[in-house]
């Protein structure tokens, strides 16, 4: 048990240091290939910090184990909304401007419910995964066409993500070493997070919901932190309704595209609605201008140590 749980602790470092090694070495080479800092950083918000998510679930499902696949996803979305913006909101009250949010979170809403409604039947099919990219793709076309519209003050902001100096071949070097991270990393994880489930008698589902999501949550709650240090607020909640859409819609989407998985009906009945309200809880906490307070980010907190309290009740 304490070798498994050294084992995922080594692959979550590795994963976050390649995740960290890719974005910065992307960054550079596309800055070098001529894209503004602006739309560098806008991709950045949603796809950069949800890179290990990503591997985490192809690999789990091409090892076998989808319910650490999709739990990862849903227990990403959950904690995203209750840890990374509970944590940031009280590190410093948000208040963010980028109008492209006012669309964004309820889109979140809608990729949630989209999952949920293509896991009535109990599984996810290729087709499903085609729904999902689709959906992908459609966000992705809106996203960059509304982008250029922001303010001035939203792009300087979301440019600074941009920020990387550095050789252009250190930079590709940089990359490729991040992606062997991001595998190697995401294959120890699945494997000692297996064995851990094994060794506490508990589902692969739970562990996944969890412990898997927690961690690959990491770099989301790094950059939440910082970012609301700094008083940027709209890196904050951009990073967070970004990657829960990516999450649902191009990491779950690939990951069912490539491996067909079954969908635990407790997940149908329980941990996807609860996704949901936490999408709401994320509608709710700004539809009065953009602005989460402290207090709302200690709800946020407690609404997502309840959630794992009941996890663990029904579990027991």
């Amino acid at each position: 048990m304490i070798q498994d749980v050294s084992l995922f602790f080594l692959g979550l470092i590795i994963l976050v240091a390649g995740a960290e090694a890719l974005i910065r070495g992307s960054v550079r080479v596309a800055r070098a290939l001529g894209v503004s800092p602006f739309m560098i950083g806008f991709t950045l918000i949603g796809f950069g910090t949800s890179a290990p998510e990503l591997v985490v679930s192809l690999s789990a499902a091409l090892q076998g184990s989808s319910d650490i696949a999709l739990g990862n996803v849903v227990g990403s979305n959950i904690a995203n909304v209750g840890v990374v913006l509970g944590v940031a909101a009280l590190v410093r009250p948000l208040t963010a401007h980028m109008r492209l949010l006012w669309v964004e979170i309820p889109l979140v809403i809608a990729a949630a419910l989209l999952l949920w409604a293509l896991c009535f039947d109990n599984s996810l099919s290729r087709a499903d995964g085609a729904i999902l990219l689709g959906g992908f793709a459609l966000l992705c076309a809106y996203m960059y066409r509304s982008a250029r519209r922001e303010p001035p003050a939203v792009k300087e902001e979301v440019g600074k993500a941009a920020d990387v100096h550095m050789r252009v071949w250190v930079a590709c070097l940089l990359a490729l070493v991040g992606i062997a991270a991001l595998v190697g990393g995401a294959h120890l994880m699945v494997v000692a997070a297996v064995e851990i489930a094994k060794s506490l008698g508990v589902g692969e589902w739970l562990i996944g919901l969890t412990v898997v999501a927690v961690g690959t949550s990491l770099p989301e709650v790094a950059a939440a932190v910082a970012a609301a240090y700094k008083g940027e607020s709209d890196l904050v909640l951009g990073n967070v309704a970004g990657s829960n859409l990516f999450n649902v819609l191009l990491i779950l989407g690939t990951t069912v595209a490539v491996q067909p998985m079954a969908v635990p009906d407790a997940a149908v009945r329980n941990e996807i609605p609860v996704m949901v309200g936490f999408s709401l809880l994320l509608m709710v906490s700004v539809a009065h201008g953009m602005n989460i307070r402290r207090w709302e980010g200690a709800v946020m907190l407690a609404a997502y140590a309840g959630f794992i309290a009941w996890q663990v009740a029904t579990q027991s």
